[in-house]
């Protein structure tokens, strides 16, 4: 695994919304999209991006609205993400271009739902799609209550922490349900026992979907944090397989 100086941010804008992103790799080779978590921002996939565009990619990491460097519009949700996404992959890689999709925790369920929007209508537009410990949100989960906000600085626009929690306590069932018609090879990345998340949605995507594998990191939910090596090697096999 090799861990570069950091990569520039660069800006794109995608209707009225500005979104920062960083790269890696020879813009003319096959787009390979990373989604980070709550809270995060392109940063948290610095020390894999240049292993990944080593692979053959074009690594595209933006930053979610929100977060990072990206503009801070006060309205969200996973749809606005998803949108948001699909927006950028057309400005940074449109069509024909087939993109492999990456994402983390909120970057995960966002990721299913972008290769579903990106799919539609066009099959060849993503051609695998990697989920680390957490899948499109599940209708019959638990309620989440709102946090309140915390008395210091936080790095990300804080009034998106509750519009997500709102929309895991009562999230849309089809998404869900268009995740397992998702028909491009899937790898479903599981942190084990440590994670807040809980596996057994993990393993019944993986198994629900009609090309998935599933594997496990037994280091938590932030499995590219903690474990960047293991999480590089699987995920380099996956996108190896023929």
């Amino acid at each position: 695994m090799t861990i570069a100086p950091f990569h520039p941010v660069h800006y794109v804008d995608v209707g009225d919304l500005r979104l920062a992103y960083r790269e890696a790799g020879d813009p003319a080779a096959p787009p390979l999209l990373l989604l980070h978590a709550l809270g995060e921002s392109s940063l948290s996939w610095e020390p894999l991006m240049d292993d990944l565009a080593t692979l053959g990619y074009h690594v595209l990491a933006p930053d979610a609205r929100g977060h990072g460097d990206s503009d801070r519009p006060g309205t969200y949700g996973y749809e606005l993400l998803a949108a948001d996404a699909v927006a950028f992959c057309d400005a940074l890689a449109p069509a024909p271009a087939a993109i492999t999709v990456v994402g983390h925790s909120m970057g995960a369920a966002t990721a299913a739902l972008v290769t579903t929007l990106l799919t539609d209508g066009d099959p060849g537009r993503v051609t695998r799609l990697v989920l680390e410990d957490a899948t499109p949100v599940r209708p019959g989960g638990p309620a989440f209550e709102p946090f309140e906000k915390p008395d210091h600085p936080v790095p990300f626009d804080w009034p998106l922490v509750n519009a997500l929690r709102a929309e895991r306590s009562e999230p849309d069932p089809e998404w869900w349900a268009a995740g397992l018609r998702i028909d491009v090879p899937v790898l479903v990345v599981a942190g084990g026992p440590a994670s807040n998340v809980d596996q057994a949605d993990l393993v019944d995507f993986a198994a629900g979907v009609a090309d998935g594998r599933l594997v496990e990191i037994r280091v938590g939910h932030m499995v590219h944090d903690e474990a960047p090596a293991e999480f590089l090697a699987a995920v380099s096999e996956f996108l190896r397989r023929p």
